[in-house]
């Protein structure tokens, strides 16, 4: 029998220390940005006098419903770019991210409000694309400093967002090329291109570097080659330097699009320049070494039909760009 009172009041004792913990915050309650750290954030390219704007979600933690508003207030966080730039590149100051100038943003408030019965707010961030040279790295750097309740997270980087602003266009991505660069004198093999990151320019309009030139070359803006994609589906090549004596023989372009056959809301949109142009190699400029690059570059682009396109600008896969 007193086994059985021993059990009793055992169980007894574990219900009553039990009971009802699910109802009591489990965890510290704060807030923070839902995209922390460096993000990569692109935005639609839009011409000159338009403004893009994007959403900057942050999120406030825990297990409990939020009951009240909650004010959320953010600012520049110029120190952390500085060290960013130097654990990162050290002396590769061409390297260096920069801020994004206060004439290619603005938030439209620098307070966010998370609503009651609701865990996330946002930020409008606008966006303006002109005088953006791609040849940098724009990041714009915000951390948050005050809420009206609960607080910012003490995680370093939980309350700080490095945002690397990247506008896109039709054409603009990561490119795979099957096309081959080869000296036009002598009969060394063709050099197989690395991939190529095109960069925006304007809506019609992106950049690559020449040849096999590598993208994060000292000289590489001696190698800058604008493309231009004519309603009429050629293309018009130009470069940064004469000094590089750049030559355009041909180019067209096709954009073909289907939709995925496993996943039918996914459409694949193919874009395929087919090049031919010589330039010269000036590294050493006693001896240049002029080069042919012949045949295409391939961009392959996934758009979720189900999600607005407005909210894909912040998804899109980074291995793109």
């Amino acid at each position: 029998m007193k086994y059985s009172y021993l059990l009793i009041l055992l169980f007894s004792l574990l219900t009553a220390g039990c009971n009802k913990e699910w109802e009591d915050e489990l965890f510290v309650k704060d807030v923070a940005f839902v995209k922390n750290g460096v993000v990569p954030v692109y935005a639609k390219y839009l011409s000159t006098g338009g403004a893009v704007t994007l959403k900057v979600p942050v999120v406030l933690s825990g297990s409990t419903e939020n009951t009240e508003e909650v004010q959320v207030t953010l600012e520049l966080d110029t120190d952390t770019l500085q060290n960013l730039n130097f654990d990162r590149f050290r002396n590769r100051q061409d390297l260096y991210f920069i801020q994004l100038p206060t004439s290619n943003y603005s938030f439209s408030s620098n307070t966010a409000t998370i609503p009651k019965n609701s865990n996330l707010g946002y930020f409008d961030l606008n966006l303006k694309m002109e005088n953006m040279d791609m040849y940098n790295k724009y990041i714009l750097p915000v951390k948050l400093v005050s809420t009206s309740k609960y607080g910012v997270s003490q995680r370093r980087w939980y309350k700080k967002s490095l945002m690397q602003v990247i506008p896109f266009n039709d054409y603009s991505g990561n490119y795979s090329v099957p096309g081959q660069v080869k000296r036009t004198e002598g009969n060394e093999p063709a050099l197989t291109v690395p991939n190529r990151t095109a960069w925006v320019v304007n809506e019609n309009t992106v950049f690559f570097y020449a040849g096999v030139i590598e993208e994060e070359a000292y000289d590489r803006l001696k190698y800058k080659i604008s493309a231009r994609f004519n309603t009429d589906g050629t293309i018009t090549l130009t470069a940064n330097d004469p000094a590089i004596k750049f030559k355009q023989n041909g180019g067209t372009y096709t954009v073909a699009k289907k939709m995925d056959d496993v996943q039918p809301y996914l459409q694949r949109t193919i874009t395929t320049m087919n090049l031919d142009y010589e330039y010269e190699d000036i590294t050493q400029p006693t001896f240049p070494l002029r080069y042919r690059f012949t045949g295409a570059m391939v961009l392959e682009r996934v758009r979720n039909t189900q999600i607005p396109d407005e909210d894909q600008q912040v998804v899109i896969d980074s291995d793109m760009f």
